[in-house]
């Protein structure tokens, strides 16, 4: 893809462009299988790579100044997938090159106007290459275990572990004989590293090594129910009744504190309309005063294995009526093939990224959300903090081409309402004309804008707004 931007700031003249960015990708192939598939793979069947890579030069304008950085990246990652028996193995290796036409110097040196040392950074131009890589492994494995009770109109009862163990290996390029970052003295004598290429598009190379390993295992709780031997109608049903799952890792690289904290989260779902989720996450460490863990284990100190030090916990449930059939319908009546038709809906959900707002849905009459979110910090041993909300939108059709909205949400905390915005769109075939208002609060305002609706030209649009307004 070809890409160009511009932004100009009338009042100090100052101008920033993107000239040009172009990206280009290798989808995942796999150069040693053959045209037909077979039964049986080999296990070098299965070694796989792809590629990205972009170019990009900035102009910058400011004071009368052009500054003009530019440079390209590439990335290529390879990866296999056999089997042995039943544990799938996952190597992998990332590489990664950054070309640059400049790089920066660093130095102190002593200011002729006021006798103190200052640091001075200069460009360098000469062609420079920025290479790093990246290693790893995984293995992971699938194992059930069923239960049938065969009571209560409960068929069986499944629970299905899928435990998986890493390692990642990236080596430490901040070393000197990699190239990629300098020193200097400051004025007491003591050495400074810096990163040559900290000034350039892409950035330069990380510092550190890493080497983790990594352990983390999915729980999923199934029910069947059973099928009444009375009742003709009557079908088996699958629910899925929790998600549980848990990751830690162990940094074999770090000095101290080499275990990650433990995260655990859960999920799970109350008939069609009541999801509830959370997540909380435990130390094996004590910690000083400021919340930072030192290598201490708390076992050792007597106070058990875990320490809680963070938990969010979230409920949510969402209402609406029944699609409107007749306009399902001629939704469906495109004059183009339905592979077609699928990709740009699919494409419709990568612009939206891109964007403000998504396309309102006519289709569905009416629908009302509403969710409540808990969040307390316990990082630090001296002070807990916690904070809660609930928040919920209302959305309605007027008429078949109009639509009403409403969102807004409430800070327990702070016994407050947030600034509620209200939005009115108007369907006009191939075009979407957006209201949006925002009655109170800091962004009071309004946007008023009518655009393409094809998500490829989501930019072709006229907006209208006041100075005041910056949206959600």
């Amino acid at each position: 893809s070809l890409n160009y931007s511009r932004r100009q700031v009338l009042e100090t003249r100052e101008i920033n462009e993107v000239l040009p960015n172009i990206t280009f990708n290798i989808p995942q192939k796999y150069p040693f299988r053959g045209k037909i598939a077979s039964s049986e793979q080999k296990w070098y069947e299965f070694i796989g790579y792809n590629y990205s890579g972009q170019f990009q030069n900035n102009r910058d304008k400011r004071e009368g100044q052009l500054k003009i950085r530019g440079g390209m990246q590439h990335n290529i990652n390879l990866s296999a997938s056999p089997k042995i028996g039943y544990i799938s193995i996952t190597p992998n290796f990332r590489y990664q090159e950054k070309w640059y036409n400049k790089r920066i110097e660093q130095s102190f040196v002593k200011s002729s106007f006021s006798g103190q040392d200052s640091l001075v950074t200069n460009d360098v131009k000469e062609i420079n290459f920025v290479r790093t890589f990246s290693m790893g492994v995984g293995a992971s494995t699938r194992f059930y275990g069923i239960f049938q009770p065969n009571m209560l109109g409960i068929n069986s009862i499944r629970h299905t572990v899928n435990p998986s163990i890493s390692y990642n290996y990236q080596p430490d390029f901040s070393k000197s004989h990699w190239g990629y970052y300098g020193t200097y003295k400051d004025s007491t004598g003591k050495e400074i590293m810096y990163n040559k290429y900290q000034n350039e598009i892409f950035g330069g190379a990380s510092s550190g090594e890493q080497q983790n390993l990594s352990f983390s295992v999915s729980n999923i709780f199934e029910m069947k129910t059973a099928v009444d031997p009375t009742d003709t109608t009557s079908k088996e049903k699958k629910i899925q009744l929790l998600n549980l799952d848990a990751s830690i890792s162990y940094n074999l690289a770090a000095d101290s504190v080499k275990f990650s904290r433990l995260n655990l989260g859960y999920r799970t779902q109350i008939g069609d309309w009541l999801n509830l989720s959370g997540n909380s996450v435990y130390s094996l460490y004590e910690s000083n005063e400021t919340g930072q863990e030192i290598n201490q284990f708390l076992i050792n100190n007597k106070k058990g294995l875990l320490r809680l030090t963070n938990f969010q916990f979230s409920l949510s449930t969402t209402l609406s009526g029944e699609k409107l059939r007749s306009q399902e319908k001629d939704e469906g009546e495109v004059h183009l093939p339905e592979g077609e038709f699928e990709l740009g809906r699919a494409d419709r959900k990568i612009y939206q990224g891109l964007y403000d707002d998504s396309d309102p849905d006519f289709t569905i009459p009416w629908d009302i959300s509403l969710s409540y979110n808990y969040v307390m910090d316990k990082s630090s041993p001296t002070s807990t903090r916690s904070f809660s909300n609930m928040s919920g939108s209302l959305n309605f059709n007027l008429t078949p081409a109009w639509k009403f909205s409403v969102t807004g949400s409430y800070d327990f905390d702070k016994k407050e309402f947030s600034a509620p915005q209200v939005k009115i769109s108007r369907d006009l075939h191939c075009w979407l004309m957006n209201f949006t208002w925002n009655p109170i609060g800091t962004f009071t305002g309004y946007r008023f804008e009518i655009r393409v609706k094809a998500p490829q030209l989501q930019d072709l649009k006229v907006t209208k707004q006041d100075q005041f307004y910056e949206g959600r």
